[in-house]
């Protein structure tokens, strides 16, 4: 039984896309096809309906049975890396704008500083995407500003922080945030977990983002803040992202939100007793602690 073949059909019924599958696992769609149906030779009974991409019931026992095989060998991989000694070989970390352009760096060097022989990947990713990562075993690691609420997950807080509201360096104070349906205002994309404590944050006031004038839409922080300095418009940002802008001058902050958020690393349970994950988890909670 090849493992790699159960989890290509369990990924298949998660996405319920055989070309979303394969443009996750970079390989082409008849890859993915030959994949399943070699599966189902192997077992000798049908396991997916084609055109609906629902499973069989010998498909739904595979899927429960499968994810049982799958996380019994991630724990079996991770034992014997534990018994290795010396920490070595690739980390893939995920993480969400903020916290991997001002926490996930810092962190990373105190952990390089004690595991000379790891090499890290660092993607970055919208926050709403981390969970689906960690789950296909895309990354081993999440750094996110949304709290995972799966089951399969592992979640510690590792720092918190607050909202503001900017504007161009020359703004007045904003004291009535009803006012803000009158301003132009810059977003960010809905699966951003900033924009999602936005979102939150501005409806506690009476105010809804759909109620806002759109002027632009964008992916990143530093582009947010960006189009403001540019007096282009309005924003509400990370504290800890516009910390440096705001030091510099480029803009200003009209308003303080008291809506207070945290970030957290993330991962599966299956690799709770990975050497990596053991020592960033112990790193970031000195740092929480130090705070």
């Amino acid at each position: 039984m090849n493992l790699k073949r159960i989890k290509t059909f369990m990924m298949v019924l998660d996405h319920k896309s055989f070309s979303a599958v394969a443009n996750t696992l970079n390989i082409s769609q008849p890859a993915v096809s030959k994949q399943i149906k070699t599966l189902e030779t192997e077992l000798g009974i049908s396991l997916l309906n084609r055109e609906t991409v629902e499973p069989t019931e010998a498909g739904r026992l595979v899927y429960q049975k499968g994810k049982k095989f799958l996380y019994d060998w991630d724990v079996l991989v991770e034992e014997c890396r534990r018994l290795q000694g010396e920490l070595t070989g690739v980390v893939r970390i995920g993480a969400s704008t903020v916290p991997g352009t001002y926490i996930v760096p810092t962190l990373l060097r105190k952990f390089l500083n004690l595991h000379h022989s790891v090499d890290i990947q660092l993607s970055i990713h919208e926050s709403g995407e981390i969970s689906g990562l960690l789950k296909e075993g895309t990354i081993d690691i999440g750094f996110v500003g949304i709290e995972p609420l799966d089951p399969d997950i592992i979640n510690h807080m590792i720092k918190k922080e607050h909202f503001i509201l900017i504007g161009p360096p020359d703004s007045e104070e904003i004291t009535d945030l009803k006012t803000l349906k009158d301003l132009p205002f810059i977003f960010r994309s809905e699966k951003s977990g900033t924009w999602q404590g936005v979102e939150k944050s501005l409806k506690s006031f009476g105010v809804s983002t759909n109620d806002l004038r759109c002027m632009a839409k964008v992916k990143t922080t530093e582009a947010v803040i960006s189009l403001v300095e540019a007096n282009l418009g309005y924003s509400v940002v990370s504290s800890i992202a516009a910390t440096q802008a705001m030091k510099q001058g480029r803009i200003k902050v009209v308003h303080q939100l008291p809506y207070e958020r945290s970030f957290y690393l993330s991962y599966l349970h299956s690799k709770k007793i990975h050497p990596a994950i053991v020592s960033l988890v112990s790193l970031s909670q000195e740092d929480v602690v130090d705070e």
